[in-house]
């Protein structure tokens, strides 16, 4: 006969389990119920061999939200017969993984069951806790299975890396978001909250759009939608977007999204194209991105990307920072937007860029010179003598007068070749002029010398 405590948690369990959201109800009880990750887990593919041959590997699943990267973890442990331990990378202790390890250790001495930890949100593990772990994945006692949205090549650290493998998922496709919600609406007729041809396949399209690939994403919202719909009302299109109140975009601040779409930005931006830097830009507005990130690109895109072609570009752009912070959102995308279509619509050249790439080569890799004394800011006349004297442009036609600037050993070095972009075809003028000066009167020099 049942014991109470084994009935409560049993009837406890029933009810949980019928207020848990559709997406987790109906989270996949088999490897070949995950949707999505063919590459991975088809016939023959790496992954599958693992798991198929038992093997306990270190690893780290990376990849867009909801593709299922913790319900695989989940599987593997089952299928393994290992203990599941779920680890926090965000709220735990140094003294938790000491807790973790100990209880591992008892397990594994004690019943010979091997412990697997899931630490989802890997990128948020912390140096101390990378190199806590450390010497328990390398004597075996844990297997570490990680989930990110973030590229583990640029957050962890190179020990931890190299310990692990590293498997990266892809969002979900539409034919399969199509086959999720056919079962979804399965699920849901079984239970009796959804009738048969309620869903139209226009609220079908606007859900796998609005959900972008995030089975997550997909299921909350068909549950949402259905449960909000009136006695005898089909679901369509419309009635989706109402039911979203606003569409998930594929963005955070945390993610590398980010990068992505703030690198699309700069690049449309760079090849002159407004309208696509207005879409990315929009994108990283909606998606929460601090439109101060944004603006403070834009000052160092005018001067990488526009430079002396445009000089005005990066008081613009300078000028931007401050009326955004001065107006706040949501009207700060106003002054954000003309400066985008501006930088966008502005000659380009990255001759100043390159200039200083040159120079920082230079002063990198060559003998460290001292400052000619004709340069340098103190008087010592009586160690001078008429060569080592500074001439003063301004007192000399033009305001210009020959006079070497450079360390001996970089005489005559150019860094900077103006484009024929722009205000640059002015400067370009002018410096070749005055460039063909100094090699006249260097040649004139040399003959005088010979003679």
């Amino acid at each position: 006969m049942a014991k109470k405590s084994e009935l409560f948690d049993s009837a406890l369990a029933e009810e949980l389990k019928q207020v848990q959201p559709l997406a987790v109800r109906m989270r996949p009880e088999r490897i070949e119920d995950i949707l999505g990750q063919e590459h991975l887990l088809g016939e023959g593919k790496p992954l599958r061999k693992i798991i198929e041959g038992q093997m306990m590997v270190s690893m780290v699943f990376w990849g867009p939200p909801g593709t299922g990267k913790t319900t695989l973890a989940r599987l593997i442990a089952r299928g393994m017969n290992a203990h599941f331990e779920e680890y926090s990378a965000v709220t735990s202790q140094l003294s938790d993984i000491r807790r973790v390890v100990k209880m591992s250790e008892d397990r594994l001495a004690t019943i010979g069951q091997r412990t697997i930890l899931f630490v989802d949100e890997f990128h948020r593990f912390n140096r101390a806790q990378q190199d806590a772990f450390l010497p328990h994945l390398e004597g075996g006692l844990l297997t570490l299975i990680g989930a990110t949205t973030e590229n583990p090549f640029f957050v962890l650290n190179p020990a931890l890396r190299s310990r692990l493998s590293i498997f990266h998922f892809n969002r979900i496709s539409d034919a399969d978001q199509k086959k999720l919600l056919r079962k979804a609406r399965e699920h849901l007729m079984k239970s009796g909250k959804c009738a048969q041809k309620t869903i139209t396949e226009s609220a079908v399209e606007e859900m796998i759009l609005l959900a972008n690939g995030d089975a997550r994403i997909l299921l909350n919202l068909l549950e949402i939608s259905v449960m909000l719909l009136g006695e005898g009302e089909k679901l369509d299109g419309a009635k989706v977007r109402e039911a979203a109140s606003q569409r998930w975009l594929d963005y955070d601040r945390l993610r590398t999204e980010r990068y992505d779409m703030v690198s699309a930005f700069i690049k449309s931006m760079r090849g002159s194209n407004p309208d696509a830097a207005l879409y990315w830009m929009v994108r990283l507005l909606e998606g929460g991105e601090a439109p101060e990130f944004i603006a403070r690109r834009m000052v160092i895109f005018a001067a990488e990307d526009i430079g002396c072609a445009a000089p005005n570009a990066i008081t613009v752009a300078a000028s931007t920072v401050q009326a955004v912070e001065f107006v706040g959102m949501p009207e700060a995308q106003i002054p954000l937007a003309f400066c985008c279509v501006y930088l966008a619509s502005c000659p380009k050249s990255n001759k100043a860029y390159l200039a200083l790439k040159k120079a920082a080569e230079d002063v990198r890799t060559k003998p460290l010179e001292p400052v000619p004394l004709h340069l340098r800011n103190y008087d010592f006349t009586k160690e001078k003598s008429i060569k080592d004297k500074y001439l003063y442009p301004h007192d000399f036609p033009g305001h210009f007068v020959e006079q070497e600037y450079f360390p001996p050993s970089l005489a005559g070095t150019v860094y900077y070749y103006p484009s024929d972009q722009g205000n640059e075809t002015k400067i370009l003028q002018r410096l070749n002029a005055l460039r063909k000066k100094l090699l006249k009167n260097s040649l004139s020099e040399t003959v005088k010398d010979s003679e």
